[in-house]
């Protein structure tokens, strides 16, 4: 079994030993405490369609914060119609990843397009 190894936490920057996460124990615990909050409150009824500027106003967790829970699928936004993150590009509202479909539609033709251009340009110089 192999021993955690020394890192800086992600959130506060101190030094911990690395095992599971990324964030020292006081980090990761007000991590879980602020995701209970955000699931306490979804779980009332008139909570359900709550949009995430909401529940952060109410919880008292941030936007970014909430926006993790929902990426990392720790809340499954399916189940709250209103509940999502602003597209990292656009700012459409977005359940999953970082990027809506149209935005990531578009980046991954334009770096196709870029790639196959120089792969030509290669051939082109190796000739």
């Amino acid at each position: 079994m192999q021993s955690g190894q020394l890192d800086n936490c992600i959130i506060c920057g101190r030094l911990f030993l690395k095992d599971h996460t990324d964030s020292c124990l006081d980090c990761y615990r007000e991590i879980e405490h602020n995701l209970n909050l955000v699931a306490d409150f979804l779980e009332i009824d008139q909570n359900r369609y709550a949009t995430i500027e909401e529940v952060s106003e109410f919880t008292n967790v941030s936007v970014k914060q909430i926006a993790e829970f929902l990426r990392d699928g720790l809340i499954f936004s399916e189940d709250y119609p209103n509940l999502g993150y602003r597209c990292a590009h656009c700012g459409k509202l977005i359940k999953r990843q970082l990027l809506c479909n149209e935005c990531f539609t578009r980046f991954s033709t334009d770096v196709n397009r870029t790639l196959m251009q120089e792969k030509l340009l290669d051939e082109i110089r190796s000739k």
